[in-house]
């Protein structure tokens, strides 16, 4: 008579080898489990697809706004805005900042801000958290800093949880030394201005086609 140690090995080999098995039994346990790999797969690629698409449509439209040369109103920005929407698929969901700095000699200093649907406008003082998003910049060189927020909620429920996807982009400007910003009345549009038109002295301003425009000293001095 074989001990109890013996018949276990023999046991596991038989079991090992069977090949009597109920298709739908297995099915059962195996279909739920690839189902939800397949979905969580899916939706951690989707994520990184989509935030993906809101960097390349942040980067476009800091682009089309460095090769600008006329002068920039709040409409314009707000369209800008539209364009970034429709590249993400984010209408309503969306809203943009950007921003004109200058590194002058005491550090950093925003010229001026607008943000779109009445999110606040940057400020030197919270412009002091996005310096590591700033290029090295020469005294008195300007740079334009073009931000997008994106609400993103994952279509399925696998762990992910609503987010807002931020993005900084800085351009300089293609064309010109700076952008030519004309906050206008601030009744045509639902953004935010944040403007600092002293700069570069309180006489400095400068109008086109009646319009003021912020900052637009030439900025020489140190």
């Amino acid at each position: 008579m074989q001990s109890p140690p013996s018949r276990l090995p023999s046991a596991l080999r038989r079991f090992a080898e069977d090949e009597f098995a109920a298709l739908s039994i297995e099915a059962a346990f195996l279909l739920p489990v690839l189902c939800l790999l397949y979905v969580a797969g899916y939706q951690f690629f989707d994520g990184y697809r989509r935030e993906t698409q809101m960097i390349k449509a942040n980067f476009a439209v800091a682009d089309m706004l460095s090769r600008r040369v006329s002068l920039v109103t709040p409409a314009d920005l707000d369209g800008l805005q539209r364009v970034y929407e429709t590249m993400t698929f984010s209408t309503d969901a969306s809203y943009m900042r950007f921003t004109e700095v200058r590194r002058g000699a005491n550090g950093m200093e925003v010229i001026w801000s607008y943000a779109t649907d009445g999110q606040p406008g940057m400020t030197t003082e919270r412009l002091q958290g996005y310096l590591n998003q700033i290029p090295r910049l020469d005294l008195n060189e300007r740079v334009t800093l073009v931000e997008s927020y994106t609400y993103d909620a994952p279509f399925f429920s696998v762990g992910l949880k609503d987010r807002i996807v931020d993005r900084v982009t800085p351009i300089s400007q293609r064309y010109a030394a700076r952008l030519a910003f004309a906050p206008g009345n601030g009744q045509e549009n639902n953004g935010s201005v944040t403007g600092n038109n002293t700069d570069c002295g309180a006489n400095n301003t400068i109008l086109i086609d009646g319009q003021l425009i912020v900052g637009a000293g030439n900025c020489t001095e140190s």
